[in-house]
């Protein structure tokens, strides 16, 4: 075999590696971003006020993991909404309203694994919000 071969049979062999990857790259899930990161971002300030509500009236939910339940346990709370965010999958994403102190939630509803919770609640005219990881067993 010549060198002319050679030099054909890895070109063709590059081409053909180059044209798998595109077809993976057009076959894999959408990439898991926030579509309205630019309208949230400028809405932040919002929610970060509401993060630092929290902390100054020392009103922090106490979220815990029992054998089969997930509770969260609020000081003050009239109403408002937990929102189970799972990061590898948006289609698994969860949102409950409530109107009450303790919550719990069976854990048989949830898949294991990572979830982001964001809680955004009221009580009196004060908003609240908290955002923490739960790794579910």
């Amino acid at each position: 075999m010549n060198w002319g071969k050679g030099l054909v049979i890895g070109l063709a062999s590059f081409m053909i590696f180059i044209t798998v990857l595109v077809v993976l790259m057009f076959r894999t899930a959408e990439d898991n971003f926030d579509k309205d990161y630019y309208e949230r971002g400028l809405a932040y300030d919002i929610d970060y006020n509401q993060m630092q509500q929290v902390i100054a009236d020392k009103v922090q939910p106490i979220v815990k993991q029992t054998q089969n339940y997930v509770t969260i346990n609020f000081a003050v709370a009239d109403s408002g909404s937990v929102n189970f965010k799972r990061p590898s999958d948006s289609k698994k994403d969860q949102l409950f309203s409530f109107n009450q102190k303790d919550l719990q939630f069976t854990k048989d509803d949830f898949e294991k694994g990572e979830w982001r919770i964001e809680i955004r609640w009221t009580a009196g005219d004060k908003k609240y919000l908290y955002q923490t990881n739960l790794f579910l067993r």
